[in-house]
């Protein structure tokens, strides 16, 4: 019997020299990543790609060797695609959760490669975009360990940098030079069709235009240009037809601006093309030539089609005027860190106000109130300056706290981050005295790293008081006389002594600090000048001694409020005896009060361990005195001690409150 064969098209193109073609497209993008984001860039991809090669290896029960491995290609394709699109200073495992899931519930579910309808590396993102934004929004800036935001979010005009790719982005996304060198090569291999890129960044560019938008910024920052050339042109989830190709590139161009512009998601590329590919099958039959005459004319196609899509679009556009556009959101970032705004404040109709150089998102009623609160404050820790998020409710009382960076040292004042120390702050508020061994529990063995955190948060919620609930001074200044405080500094307590002389400040003088010497001398030299000369606590620091400047300042405002003309003293003056319970048992304590003021503390029994007890038995009476109350920090090493002393001298204060409360006798 004769062999015949049918008029077959034959090209020497496969499956595996397309997915070869299309690696090799890739590297410009990869190596652009690596030069600007260092080898971290390098090890995300390669996590992504040989997570993908063995989970579909496994899957398909192909046998373990090179060609098991490697297969068809497309699964080496999917996860160096998914590499390139991640942040290289994202956890290891996020890229082998993400290649897991490109091949195991996006991919191979449909039937594999050539059923798959939806594109496996941005189903796997948008999944990781959902589940673990922080993630996600969080890049490195190129030639730097530090982190910042994409310029997507935070660059205004064009800049030759986006060209380059030097900016804040993901692994493959910020080099137009290198995505262009990639689009030629598919090009010049005929993998890609110049509709769909075309159509994307044409109908990007307008609508940016029409939206207000500046079309330069939304085209070459953030994954644009590379969702165009790599992503939207697969072969498999996009259109077979030269005109469903170019519509296909034009609504994602226009889906991508419209999700950048009216939602909160922090990139719109992902789930533009995400939606596209959900369309290709209806844009295919609107678009497939008639054959032979055969089938409904494409015109009648095209106008059912159109008559559906504008009922839809009346449709939404009525449903958005009647409720109204939600809020215009976007992620919030700072320091290149997330922040979950909405979620700490319960609200995305938050307001942002900076005042005196600190951002605060709010959330007030319909009178004006303030009913929550979140803003960013820093301390310098042990080792660098220590960043957090702090929450606040109606009551102006944390709600949350959150270490957002550091670089303390692993095992000791790195452990600040651990729930059970920040866990303590939550219920505090500006009153508090956030002492350590009191209010707090420092972290064991990292006491200045606790302190840092315990100050910062302190200090950050008095500049919020400050700025929205601000207290003027009395117009008659201070009462005459001498007067002392307390505030934490950078290397712990620092004091000072203040003279107050017609009614205004007339001497500073720091009395003790334990700051560094070379460090601290600016501040030390002209912050109390500073004051005297402006009759306030509240002057301009000096630039490179910030913490020991801030702690003058807290430390002058706390002697200044003995001074207050008017202030009611908080305690009678006399001598009380008060009890507290110590580590071997009571400790007893009796408290001087003169001219309202703690004047002394003396220890009259106690049965502690010699030794141990000494430092606390030493010197908690000068820090109470000192600080004019008994909320200052435990001793070191004397923790129990300590507590036994601070809870006598409240029990004695709280006889001398008592005795200033009672109405004076009638006089006959």
């Amino acid at each position: 019997m004769a062999k015949k064969t049918g008029p077959y098209l034959r090209s020497p193109v496969t499956i595996e020299s397309v997915m070869k073609d299309v690696l090799i497209s890739l590297i410009p993008a990869l190596a652009a990543g690596v030069i600007f984001f260092g080898f971290r860039a390098l090890l995300v991809v390669l996590l992504s790609t040989l997570t993908a090669m063995v989970t579909e290896m496994l899957i398909l029960r192909r046998p373990f060797t090179g060609k098991g491995l490697f297969g068809d290609g497309s699964a080496a394709v999917t996860g160096v695609l998914l590499g390139l699109i991640l942040p290289s200073t994202t956890a290891w495992w996020i890229p082998v959760v993400g290649a897991f899931l490109a091949i195991a519930l996006v991919k191979l579910p449909f039937g594999g490669l050539g059923y798959n309808i939806f594109n496996p590396a941005l189903g796997a993102r948008a999944i990781l975009l959902l589940a673990f934004t922080s993630q996600m929004v969080r890049f490195a800036v190129p030639f730097d360990s530090v982190t910042g935001a994409t310029p997507l979010l935070t660059m205004t005009k064009f800049d030759w940098s986006l060209i380059w790719g030097n900016v804040g982005g993901s692994i493959g996304e910020t080099s137009v030079i290198a995505i262009v060198l990639g689009a030629a090569y598919l090009l010049y291999k005929s993998h890609i069709d110049w509709r769909v890129p075309a159509g994307y960044v044409g109908a990007a560019f307008i609508a940016a235009i029409l939206w207000g938008l500046n079309p330069w910024i939304t085209i070459f920052a953030g994954g644009l240009l590379f969702g165009a050339v790599f992503m939207a042109t697969d072969m498999v989830t996009s259109p077979v037809t030269p005109t469903g190709q170019l519509i296909f590139g034009i609504g994602c161009g226009f889906l991508t601006v419209f999700i950048r512009k009216f939602t909160s998601l922090p990139e719109g590329v992902t789930f533009a093309i995400l939606v596209m590919n959900a369309l290709v099958p209806l844009l295919d039959r609107l678009t497939v030539p008639l054959r032979f005459g055969v089938g409904v004319p494409r015109e009648q196609r095209f106008q059912g089609t159109a008559a559906g899509i504008a009922i839809a679009m009346a449709a939404f556009f009525l449903v958005f005027a009647i409720v109204g556009p939600e809020r215009e959101a976007q992620p919030v970032i700072s320091g290149g860190n997330y922040l979950p705004i909405a979620d700490l404040v319960g609200s995305t109709s938050y307001e942002i106000e900076d005042i005196g150089g600190t951002r605060y998102y709010t959330v007030r009623d319909d009178e004006g109130n303030l009913q929550a609160a979140a803003f960013v404050g820093e301390q310098r820790g042990f080792n660098d300056v220590i960043r957090f998020l702090v929450a606040l409710d109606d009551q102006h009382a944390i709600t949350s706290l959150q270490i957002l960076e550091h670089k303390e040292d692993p095992g000791l004042g790195a452990r600040v981050v651990q729930p059970s120390f920040l866990e303590q702050f939550v219920g505090l508020d500006a009153n508090s005295a956030f002492a350590l061994g009191t209010d707090i529990d420092g972290v064991s063995g990292a006491t200045i790293s606790s302190r840092a955190v315990a100050t910062g948060v302190r200090r950050s919620l008095e500049g919020f008081m400050n700025a929205f609930f601000p207290v003027t001074e009395a117009a008659a200044g201070w009462a005459d006389g001498t007067y002392t405080g307390e505030a934490d500094s950078f290397g712990g307590k620092l004091a000072v002594e203040v003279t107050v002389s017609g009614g205004k400040i007339a001497d500073v003088e720091v009395t003790s600090h334990s700051d560094t010497p070379g460090i601290s001398d600016g501040a030390l030299s002209n912050i109390p000048g500073r004051i005297v000369a402006a009759n306030s606590p509240a002057v301009d620091i000096v630039s490179g001694a910030t913490f020991t400047s801030e702690a003058i300042m807290k430390a002058v405002e706390n002697a200044l409020v003995g001074a207050e003309i008017g202030a009611e003293p908080a305690w009678a003056d006399g001598t009380y005896t008060g009890t507290g319970t110590g580590f071997g048992g009571p400790i007893t304590v009796e408290v001087t009060v003169s001219a309202g003021k703690i004047a002394a503390v003396e220890i009259v029994a106690h049965s502690d361990t010699p030794g141990i007890s000494d430092p606390a038995i030493k010197d908690m009476p000068g820090r109470i005195v000192a600080a004019n109350s008994a909320q200052v920090d435990v001793v070191s090493g004397a923790t129990y001690t300590s507590k036994g002393i601070i809870e006598a001298v409240e029990n004695a204060l709280a006889q001398g409150m008592k005795a200033a409360a009672e109405p004076a006798p009638a006089l006959d």
